[in-house]
């Protein structure tokens, strides 16, 4: 039994096409007549998509679309179950999985990249729930997240939520050295490498130089300014391939903390024209796709900026660690889900926000004129690397809209359309 009844709604029934059959395979799935786990997954996501500010505004504002909505005790217990948790995260890994077999990957290109899996790693801030409590100086701690986004996918993964005891403004680094680093890996195979790219707060070498030579994950970043590099030999790479337009200087470097040498990649920004460096321990890949990986890394940014902004999802909605990391699984299977539907538009309707396309090459145009004028150029990866970075509010809107309307499927393409036409 499903408790959401979507058998009115086109949108619906094509929107959570990709979840059928996921809870069957799911190791933690549980029967449970009272609120069976596909209809909790239905039940999430679709309270990501709603604007409702809580989790009761939320209930009442379904209870019409939905032939029987679950009582508010029943839906609250529900978020603080671990083994709803565990559930959910099989399910969105399932997803990714999905997405990997379904959508084009943009990193194909690229030879050298086949065996290696990509992430950009973060964190990322909600607000206190209602009911967390209160600091001595009478204010509630913002809970951390760490995600990760596939960047040949854009499959958003849910790492961890930050220390709810010990430390309430835990460091990235603190949270990732809490995991596992086999889980690190996202549920790559076995015998392929993987690749995170993080901001600089992702740096402990020694930690990753760990993961590097026990579980095949590699790091790529910026060094920190305080950080101290003692000079080793230049790498040889080949300044005419377009692939490293920018790339000034390729050298192995070792850290005063420790002594094993890492690479690091001088790149000249084309439009800025300023100098900024990163750090990896990979030691193979072209430099400039190295630089053009680290720059992908503000994709996971813009996600961020859809959960907030575009989903308004910027409070956590319950006080418990496990309802925190509810809240960010949920996230994530929103995102891959919205992700999946615009590839089906495209592919199935050859409906796209050509809108967005367009500004999107004014922008690189812009940034060519500029460059050109100081006589540098964009490098290569920068002008052929170009897709949607995050769903758009006007797409957002229409799925709030439609989502369990009783129309016609045309009716709700043309809707559609319409919006991607309106400037």
């Amino acid at each position: 039994m499903v408790i959401m009844d979507s058998s009115n709604s086109p949108l619906a029934d094509r929107f959570f096409a990709p979840l059928t059959g996921i809870a069957d395979r799911c190791p933690a799935a549980r029967s449970c007549p009272e609120l069976p786990d596909l209809s909790w997954l239905h039940l999430g996501i679709t309270r990501v998509l709603e604007d409702e500010p809580s989790g009761r505004a939320f209930l009442q504002s379904i209870s019409a679309d939905w032939h029987r909505v679950p009582a508010r005790s029943s839906f609250f217990d529900s978020l603080a179950s671990r083994r709803r948790l565990r559930f959910c995260r099989e399910a969105n890994a399932a997803l990714c999985a999905v997405m990997a077999r379904t959508l084009t990957d943009p990193l194909a290109a690229w030879p050298g990249l086949a065996e290696f899996a990509v992430f950009a790693g973060d964190g990322h801030f909600h607000a206190a729930a209602v009911h967390d409590p209160r600091q001595p100086d009478g204010t509630r701690h913002a809970t951390g997240h760490l995600y990760a986004l596939d960047l040949r996918t854009h499959a958003m993964h849910h790492i961890d939520v930050g220390d709810q005891v010990a430390r309430l403004k835990e460091h990235d680094m603190r949270t990732l050295k809490r995991q596992d680093p086999a889980a690190l890996r996202m549920g790559t195979p076995a015998g392929r490498k993987v690749l995170i790219v993080w901001d600089r707060a992702g740096i402990d070498l020694a930690w990753w130089y760990q993961c590097k030579h026990r579980h095949g994950i590699y790091f790529l970043s910026r060094p920190k300014d305080n950080m101290v590099f003692e000079g080793g030999p230049a790498l040889a790479f080949d300044a005419a391939d377009p692939v490293n337009t920018g790339v000034v200087a390729d050298e192995l470097v070792a850290p005063a903390t420790h002594m094993r040498h890492m690479r690091r990649i001088t790149f000249i920004d084309p439009v800025e024209g300023v100098p900024w460096q990163i750090l990896t321990n990979e030691h193979t890949l072209a430099p400039g796709l190295l630089v053009k990986l680290y720059r992908m890394r503000w994709d996971i940014e813009k996600v961020y900026d859809e959960f907030k902004n575009k989903l308004l999802e910027e409070k956590a909605w319950a006080t418990s660690a496990t309802a925190k990391c509810m809240q960010g699984e949920f996230l994530c299977l929103a995102h891959n889900l919205m992700v999946l539907h615009e590839d089906l538009l495209l592919r199935e309707h050859g409906i796209v926000n050509e809108a967005e396309n367009r500004r999107r090459e004014k922008r690189l145009k812009k940034e060519q004129e500029t460059a050109r004028k100081a006589g540098r150029a964009v490098p290569l990866l920068r002008q052929s690397l170009q897709r949607c970075t995050q769903r758009t509010v006007k797409f957002v809107r229409w799925l709030r809209v439609f989502l369990f309307r009783d129309a016609p499927w045309t009716a709700i393409l043309d809707a559609l359309r319409m919006v991607y036409r309106t400037p």
